[in-house]
């Protein structure tokens, strides 16, 4: 997952907790057993990495950002720095987790196939990750934005349908147990200047750094007039998510 490397810690700390917050639903759908061998697939800081360990089950948490590896280290769990497009593991997990990650893999293809060779046979495969719509008012902006200003940023999510994902899992021989996509409109707690300071590095990437900040704030300007505030006034994000559970064949 080597778009986290662009990723700071102090910042997705600060502007992301509520990622794990969120995802520690999914784990009452992994539903861990104890001596499980659980792979925790773009682990981020560890958070539920260490809460998937308190069932009792062996956790090994993989991130492309050794600073994320470092900090799910220091929770007392396993991790590993490494690529989920480019995974080596065979018939070794009885189950693999991702929470809020996926969609940062733009090769879905290479990294399912590293999934399904990575799984034991009937092993589990449950994710969360963005759905077709999720965060298009933000990303539509930050598109509009740097093209404003003669950049082309880089598109560094894939959100699919449901339909497109079952096709994905068939056709490296996950078969689907249950999916879901749902609206799930998301507080931003340091607001959407936040949001995009810790998530847009990946989209420019190919814009010089000095540029980040003056495009962050255009692109807030013109999202915070587009998107829903609570009663306090604090943005709320457009998620849409896709929830799964699927099986090795």
């Amino acid at each position: 997952m080597s778009v986290s490397q662009h990723w700071e810690k102090e910042k997705y700390e600060k502007n992301a907790r509520f990622v794990s917050d969120y995802g520690k639903e999914l784990i009452e759908w992994l539903n861990p057993k104890k001596d499980e061998y659980i792979l925790d697939l773009g682990c981020g800081d560890g958070v539920l990495t260490k809460e998937i360990s308190k069932y009792g089950c062996k956790v090994l948490g993989l991130d492309g950002s050794q600073k994320f590896v470092e900090a799910t280290r220091k929770l007392g769990v396993d991790a590993i720095q490494g690529d989920a497009q480019n995974m080596n593991f065979e018939n070794e997990f009885d189950a693999i987790f991702s929470n809020a990650a996926l969609h940062w893999m733009t090769n879905p293809d290479k990294v399912l196939e590293g999934v399904a060779k990575a799984l034991k046979k009937g092993g589990r495969f449950v994710v969360e990750m963005g759905c077709k719509g999720n965060v298009e008012k933000i990303e539509n902006a930050m598109f509009e934005v740097a093209k404003r200003h003669n950049f082309k940023a880089v598109k560094c999510w894939f959100f699919p349908t449901e339909k497109e994902e079952t096709a994905l899992l068939n056709k490296y021989g996950l078969k689907v147990k249950r999916m879901t996509s749902f609206s799930r409109p998301t507080l931003l707690p340091t607001g959407i200047k936040g949001w995009l300071q810790t998530f847009s590095a990946p989209a420019f990437v190919n814009i010089p750094k000095e540029m980040h900040e003056k495009l962050i704030d255009e692109i807030a300007e013109k999202v915070e007039k587009e998107l829903e505030k609570n009663e306090n006034g604090q943005i709320i994000a457009d998620y849409v998510r896709l929830r799964f559970e699927a099986v090795k064949k």
